[in-house]
């Protein structure tokens, strides 16, 4: 009888999530925080124009720098709010424990996998660790192939703010 490898050993691919809600980099702050609410998620990747990986957007950063006073503010691009460090990373032949490791040392929740090209292949999250370590099995689909999932849905925000009614100050109350 074989005994499987500790958790420690095990490579991240068994415990990575592969189908990824993803963002395009050009999109605003408030399309990330619909994304977010929508699918019930606290971690964004995002990618550029050819779906190269830049990094993750996570909750705890999106709330944190979000200004309501500031309207504006919500049509920056994402990333505006990205580090300005590159994110960190493990390859897909990495173990759990060098996932863990490169989350501790880039003092982030999540590590990105991605391939030898830079490409996202997936995301371990804190999550993900303590579900492994309690035993809780996931069903991780199978990859479809191609990059990580983008979806788009339209903004709650009006694209421009309307102009001055011609002829009336637009400087204190009627």
């Amino acid at each position: 009888m074989t005994s499987s490898p500790s958790l420690e050993q095990r490579a991240v691919t068994e415990l990575m999530s592969r189908d990824l809600l993803t963002i395009a980099a050009d999109e605003s702050v408030i399309m990330a925080w619909e994304l977010m609410c929508r699918a019930e998620i606290h971690h964004l990747p995002v990618t550029d124009v050819e779906g190269g990986f830049l990094g993750v957007l996570d909750a705890q950063t999106l709330t944190s720098s979000w200004n309501a006073a500031v309207p504006r503010e919500a049509r920056r691009p994402v990333t505006a709010l990205l580090p300005s460090r590159p994110p960190a990373t493990v390859r897909p032949s990495a173990t759990v424990a060098e996932a863990a490791l490169a989350m501790l040392e880039s003092d982030r929740d999540y590590v990105a996998v991605t391939d030898e090209n830079g490409a996202l292949a997936g995301l371990v999250t804190a999550r993900d660790l303590v579900c492994a370590l309690a035993g809780v099995h996931r069903e991780i689909p199978a990859r479809s192939g191609g990059m990580p999932s983008l979806y788009r849905i339209e903004p709650v925000l009006p694209p421009a703010t309307p102009a001055p009614h011609p002829g009336r100050s637009s400087i204190g109350p009627d």
